[in-house]
């Protein structure tokens, strides 16, 4: 049910970039380099994933999606 996003489109730069880097593939960079964006710094993004991991759903339990940035 859940998800983990690692394509060029629609994962998360971080997602991709980790893929990449496990599969010894060059890291893609799309677009200018211009866009601006909110970033996370990686130990309060894997705190969240801590906390997810703790918080997990019980068994047939809805998907619940965490917005990591609020």
């Amino acid at each position: 049910i859940n998800r983990f996003d690692y394509d060029g489109h629609y994962g998360t730069v971080l997602n991709r970039f980790l893929i990449q880097a496990a599969i010894d593939y060059p890291l893609t960079v799309h677009g200018t380099g211009g866009q601006t964006r909110a970033f996370i710094h990686i130990q309060d993004s894997v705190r969240c994933i801590e906390l997810a991991l703790g918080d997990a759903p019980q068994s047939g339990e809805r998907v619940r999606i965490f917005n990591q940035m609020t």
